[in-house]
């Protein structure tokens, strides 16, 4: 056999236009990635998902630190933006330590969270009075009539759907969910609905339940995609999730 000698090959690099978003996805939801990823345009962001286990005993805690679940997402500084994709998580730690963590896990870049976005996305839409909707038990759903009612918004209407766990809220059916959000606005006139639980399985229902409604729906996974998409420099409008993601933030 004749050895051939090898050609070095000229070549020129293409920097990606693409935004990089990292995000952090419990390990027990099964719908959070791919509601987030169904709002991505595909050729404007790449996004890595990473997954982490967590418990509550004692309150919120996740099984490894953040700067571990950093070293499963591509090098830090090829991050743009990073989404933590827990809402109960993030009103249990609360804004000013969850994002201390994700600084120091993650430096330089930019960062999310589905309760942070939220508050944007309704002030956004200029909606001070506004109906909230979980699928938490009491405690946890009590903590966050402290937390939306502490940051300025009237709640004049609130339901739960008491479930403990992610495998319960992701199996939520539409009729279910529509039902609730009808029964919760239909007194109170409030200006914005807003569903939490990035697991609960409400993305691909928002045009419909805002159409039926009335009213801005603004969700958990939805509001979080928003905020990471304008912290990326993307400001496109995207149809068919709802009125917030028409506007810029």
């Amino acid at each position: 056999m004749t050895e051939l000698d090898t050609q070095i090959l000229d070549r020129v690099t293409k920097p990606s236009k693409a935004a990089t978003v990292g995000l952090i996805v419990l390990n027990t939801d099964e719908v959070a990635g791919i509601a987030f990823n169904s709002i991505m345009p595909k050729e404007k962001v790449s996004v890595f998902e990473t997954r982490c286990g967590y418990n509550t005993v004692n309150g919120f805690s996740l099984t490894r630190t953040l700067a571990e679940v950093a070293n499963d997402l591509p090098p830090v500084d090829r991050m743009d933006v990073v989404a933590f994709s827990c809402t109960s998580g993030t009103v249990a730690w609360g804004l000013e330590r969850l994002f201390s963590e994700l600084s120091k896990a993650f430096p330089g870049a930019k960062y999310t969270s589905p309760a942070s976005a939220a508050i944007l996305a309704l002030r956004r839409l200029n909606a001070s009075r506004i109906a909230l909707l979980t699928p938490y038990g009491l405690e946890t759903h009590k903590s966050f009539l402290s937390f939306f009612g502490g940051t300025g918004f009237e709640i004049v209407a609130n339901g739960t759907f008491p479930y403990s766990t992610d495998h319960e809220i992701c199996e939520l059916s539409s009729e279910s969910i529509f039902g609730a959000a009808k029964t919760l606005t239909l007194d109170g006139l409030p200006d914005a609905l807003f569903i939490s639980c990035c697991a609960t399985p409400v993305v691909p229902h928002i045009k419909d339940l805002e159409r039926e409604l009335g009213i801005p729906v603004v969700t958990s996974s939805q509001a979080m995609a928003w905020d990471a998409l304008h912290l990326a420099d993307c400001y496109e409008p995207i149809q068919g999730f709802g009125r917030l993601l028409t506007l810029s933030r």
